[in-house]
Formats: C-alpha cells, structure tokens, sequence
C-alpha cells in the first residue's frame, strides 16, 4: 500500500460550509438511522446528540425521560452548533416511547450485555434506530427489553465504557460506512 504524502489545505468555516451545502444538496444516501436517547442528563451531551444526528444525516432525535430547563437548554443549543434547526427532535417519556415503539423498529441497543454482538461483527439493518442511555446507569431495563438486538464497541482498555456520544459517533459512522455506497 502506498501512502501519500499529500494532505492538502485545511478548509475554513466559508470553504467546509458550502462543501457541505453540496453534498447535501446533490448526494443521494439514505437517512441515518433514527436516535432515541434515554435519560441523559448532560445538556452537552444532548446537544453532542443532535450534532451527530446531523452528521451523520439523521434526521429524528428523540429525548427519553429527560427533563430540561431554560438554562440547561441554552447549553443543549450552545454544544448543538445550530443543528438543533436542521435535525428534529423531541422529548417524551419512556412510556410514551413504548407506546410509540414500531416507529422505532427495529430498535438496537447500544450497551454492552450478554448477548450483545461487537458492532463491527453486526450486519446493521438498513432502516433501524439506535437507543442509548444514560450517563451513569446505561439504558433502563424496560427499554433493553423493547430492542431487537444490542450491540456494542469492542474495547481493548482497562476501562469498559466510553462518553455515550462517542459510543454514539462510532454506531452512527459504522451504520453509514455498512449503508452509503459513495462515503465522502
């Protein structure tokens, strides 16, 4: 394999913006898979979440048992970038996420258990949505037990979690590189 030593010009925010703009203008690629986050408490994180979503071309975020308030918002939207425009997204509560459940199918845990495939072994369904849970205590029992399939990132350090939205970052682009034919 050769390596080039080329690396080309960094683009600044006009250059990157109307790149983007193109792409998503005149690219066809399916939409990303749909985003239920349950329990997050960091309005970083949540505003992580819909940056990500955009990123990654989703287009449904759906806030579970999460409560805000004026100033964590501000957060939210700050750490969002403005994608918080560009991405739908909602909050609703874990019973109302049951209830609403086959819009979310199939729904694939994000979380490591005993029977979860490493994600880079899982064959990632087309049209799914990825479930992700708190902070602290991982997605609650009641949610897990609505998922199809649970998958997790194999980790090799003494540590056996990660920031959820890195965990997220890593499902989203493995869902896109197994589902986008012209990956940019």
């Amino acid at each position: 394999m050769i390596i080039s030593t080329k690396t080309g010009d960094q683009l600044d925010g006009q250059l990157l913006y109307e790149r983007q703009k193109t792409i998503r203008s005149h690219q066809t690629y399916p939409p990303g898979p749909r985003i239920a986050a349950a329990g997050l408490q960091v309005p970083e994180n949540m505003g992580s979440v819909l940056r990500l979503a955009d990123a990654a071309g989703s287009q449904y975020v759906t806030f579970v048992g999460s409560a805000v308030s004026a100033p964590a918002l501000t957060r939210l939207r700050r750490t969002a970038r403005s994608t918080e425009l560009l991405v739908q997204w909602e909050f609703c509560s874990t019973e109302d996420l049951i209830a609403r459940s086959e819009e979310f199918q199939p729904l694939l845990a994000l979380e490591l258990t005993t029977e979860s495939l490493g994600l880079f072994d899982a064959a990632l369904p087309e049209q799914c949505a990825f479930l992700i849970g708190s902070e602290r205590y991982g997605i609650p029992p009641t949610l897990l037990a609505k998922c199809q399939q649970a998958v997790h990132i194999p980790m090799y350090g003494v540590n056996g979690s990660m920031n959820v939205t890195h965990a997220l970052a890593i499902a989203l682009f493995e869902w896109r590189r197994q589902h986008s034919s012209n990956n940019q």
